[in-house]
């Protein structure tokens, strides 16, 4: 890799590490519950957290189509800055209504992490992507670990309280803003900065592997499609990929367990709240901090080990897929039900990492049947649909029915329950079709043999979903 791709990565790198230090984070239903913002926990529950959900559908389409539209560049500033104003508020704000601003500002920094994650297929040669893509998803992760760990220890030892960790994650999100200004800009994107002629003519196919900045002197030129163009390269990518019925199966267990493990994530910290006694009760000390530590690293390990399993998914991915899912809506059944608190922490620690060691499994089978440069739309519309049904999910859940947080729970287990019979329903028609014998003989692990990749384009962005 030349000294300006390695810059260029460590840049990111470093602004991935930065905007996940938020120490603040694991303590939030504390903090926002506490006498420094003084919520109840119902309004924190049902008219505060929502907000989010309801934000991040609302932008994500939009953001994705503007981050090809802008370059990348400025999306990921405008990240930086929807976390900087986050902060702000949580930090010298007051009351339900600012409160659910920030958590309007906080869906829209989250919604623009698309950015983020295909900046740098548009700055790297084709060759250098599982490189960069790895070094991105470490640096994520670290960020995560790193900020889980800080906030146990400040809080354990006193040096913080709740208030004085966002000061942390404030200077954090600054810290990583001003990185994100001094990234390179980007000169094309996938659908509104294209290179012509259009890179699907097979006579231009050589040069595919090279990115934008490399072309060759009198090859192609940067064009601006109409609208009209750009819908048209939408629909086609579009077509092409969900008509794939490999990639919609598993594109559905993408959409339906990301929901899922967006609404865990949104609401784990008032389950732990309802279940951790009181100090006025002899309550022990909150490890939310020390418990999102473990789970990052364990999940970080776990998907990385996915890479090394020759596992024959498509003779077993519905099987596999089903008795997770069963195990996760068990364990999340266990997590309302229980008195324990250190129950909820590992029932949580063990979900969230097969939650993650599923979704690589998922994003790379889905990857395997598309071109690189549909990966970022596919993406984006899986995560669209993941985010409207947690959006009808927090509607009648939360808004309508006002079910209680650990009923909440049940209602999350079961209906993970319920995706593993979906998946269980088609596990056991494959059988039925193949037979015992010929499922047996299709063999358990994946052949040796390896098939030549389909041609990529320079504006390739395969993604990494969280």
């Amino acid at each position: 890799m030349s000294a300006s791709w390695g810059l260029t990565t460590g840049l990111l790198c470093l602004y991935g590490f930065l905007k996940e230090m938020r120490p603040s984070e694991p303590f939030l239903t504390d903090y926002l519950t506490g006498p420094h913002v003084n919520l109840t926990q119902d309004e924190t529950y049902y008219e505060v957290y929502p907000v989010w959900t309801y934000s991040y559908l609302s932008l994500l389409i939009v953001v994705f189509l503007v981050t090809d539209l802008l370059r990348y560049k400025p999306v990921i500033i405008f990240e930086g800055f929807g976390y900087i104003i986050t902060w702000s508020l949580l930090l010298w704000a007051r009351g339900v209504a600012a409160m659910q601003s920030m958590e309007f500002f906080y869906g829209i920094a989250t919604s623009t992490e698309v950015a983020y994650y295909t900046y740098i297929y548009a700055k790297v040669p084709s060759q250098f992507y599982k490189k960069v893509t790895s070094f991105t998803r470490a640096a994520t992760l670290t960020g995560k670990f790193m900020s889980g760990i800080l906030s146990q220890l400040l809080t354990l030892t006193n040096l913080m309280d709740y208030h004085s960790l966002n000061y942390v994650s404030m200077g954090s999100v600054c810290m990583a803003t001003c990185v994100a200004v001094a990234l390179p800009p980007v000169a094309t994107s996938i659908y509104f900065h294209r290179l012509q002629p259009d890179v699907r003519d097979p006579e231009t196919a050589s040069t595919s592997d090279l990115c934008p900045q490399e072309q060759p002197e009198g090859g192609r030129k940067q064009g601006k499609p109409s609208l009209k163009e750009v819908v048209g390269y939408l629909w086609s990518d579009f077509r092409d990929a969900y008509s794939s019925t490999h990639l919609l199966k598993w594109s559905v267990w993408w959409a339906f367990a990301t929901c899922g493990n967006y609404q865990i994530g949104n609401y784990i910290q008032p389950l732990w709240l309802t279940v951790k006694p009181s100090e006025d009760d002899g309550g022990e000390t909150s490890w939310n901090g020390a418990v999102e530590a473990v789970q990052t690293l364990l999940s970080a390990l776990a998907a990385f080990s996915v890479g090394f399993l020759h596992v024959n998914w498509d003779l077993l991915g519905e099987m596999t897929l089903a008795v997770i899912s069963l195990l996760d809506g068990l364990l999340l059944c266990f997590m309302g039900a229980t008195e324990s608190i250190w129950v909820a922490y590992i029932n949580y620690i063990f979900f969230r990492v097969s939650y993650q060691v599923l979704i690589t499994v998922a994003s790379f089978q889905v990857a395997k049947k598309l071109r690189a440069d549909s990966y970022g739309l596919v993406f984006g519309i899986n995560m669209f649909f993941s985010l409207l049904m947690q959006t009808i999910l927090t509607v009648v859940v939360v808004d309508v029915l006002l079910v209680p947080i650990r009923i909440q729970f049940v209602i999350y287990g079961l209906y993970f329950c319920l995706l593993a019979m979906g998946f269980f329903a088609l596990a056991g028609h494959k059988i039925g079709y193949l037979g015992f014998s010929g499922f047996k003989s299709q063999g358990f692990m994946e052949s040796t043999a390896t098939t030549a990749p389909e041609p990529t384009h320079p504006q390739a962005s395969p993604t990494s979903p969280e």
